[in-house]
């Protein structure tokens, strides 16, 4: 299962894909909540009619479905800090912070899953934590964003690390569906709490549409698709650190448009990229490390 060149172009396109979420969620002139609500709506609906030509079909039974829906809320919720983080902040604070989910699923893991500690787990997330740290000391104005930002990596560690329960028992399939349900009914729910879940609220912009749907379509249900299509040909551990890419792919991404258009909002201090190697080095430390020691 060691892929061919044209697997990894694909996994690298995949991931640069998921690289403009965060910019997408800049461009689009909504609330985080509302963002949310029609990226899980429109992913949902498009999982639903594509499920309709699976030939074999596994179904979850009502626990199942209760489990996934509850994991689908937590999804909702990651989604919706980490683009508040992005509004709260910039592009690259938002992805930056969400590569700190790496700290927390080491905290989670040995909690839910029952593993053991791993000491280079401890001695690395120390490492994030100095990342973390200096990022703020440079860019204190930013102090909300992070963490806003922060408590979206806890959300997407958490969800990530339910999921590695749910794939033992149940299709990938269904769990991504579901789980997409549960995080547009838990928007659903916040919307309705605010009076936004009103007649207004499909009163968009042309634009807007047109990100959504990129959004829903592209960045979630077509780059989901091809992820889990990819695992056929490359290993796990390969497509875990192509997805490592995906915060340098975001702030590339940003600090292009950002000079395209003459703009200077994504330029940060030199302390923030220091503080950035630090995070993504430690996380790429961590997958070569887990590597070994499943050769070993």
């Amino acid at each position: 299962m060691g892929g061919t060149l044209k697997h990894y172009f694909i996994l690298n396109l995949t991931v640069f894909v998921w690289g403009f979420t965060g910019v997408l969620g800049k461009e689009i002139a909504l609330p985080s909540d509302k963002i949310v609500f029609f990226r899980m709506g429109i992913a949902f609906t498009s999982l639903l009619l594509i499920g309709f030509f699976y030939r074999k079909k596994r179904g979850v039974t009502p626990k199942q479905l209760a489990i996934l829906l509850a994991t689908g809320m937590v999804v909702g919720l990651h989604w919706f800090a980490f683009f508040e983080s992005i509004k709260l902040s910039t592009v690259s604070v938002g992805v930056v912070c969400m590569s700190s989910a790496t700290l927390f699923t080491a905290i989670l893991e040995p909690l839910i899953l029952k593993r053991p500690w791993l000491l280079s787990e401890f001695v690395l997330s120390i490492a994030i934590v100095g990342g973390i740290i200096l990022i703020i000391g440079f860019e204190p104005q930013y102090i909300t964003g992070i963490i806003v930002g922060l408590t979206a990596a806890f959300f997407a560690s958490l969800f990530g690390v339910l999921n590695g329960k749910h794939i033992r028992t149940m299709p990938s399939f269904q769990i991504t569906k579901y789980e997409m349900l549960g995080g547009f009914m838990t928007m659903a729910i916040i919307l309705a709490g605010t009076n936004a879940l009103d007649q207004n609220l499909f009163i968009i912009s042309t634009r807007d549409w047109g990100f959504l749907l990129i959004l829903g379509l592209v960045c979630t249900t077509a780059a989901f698709l091809i992820s889990v299509w990819l695992m056929k040909f490359l290993t796990p551990f390969t497509v875990s650190m192509g997805l490592n890419m995906e915060p340098i792919y975001a702030i590339l991404i940003a600090l292009v448009l950002d000079y395209s258009r003459g703009e200077s909002t994504e330029n940060m201090s030199a302390g923030f990229y220091a503080g950035t190697c630090i995070i993504i080095g430690a996380i790429f430390i961590n997958g070569y490390m887990k590597k070994k020691k499943s050769r070993n």
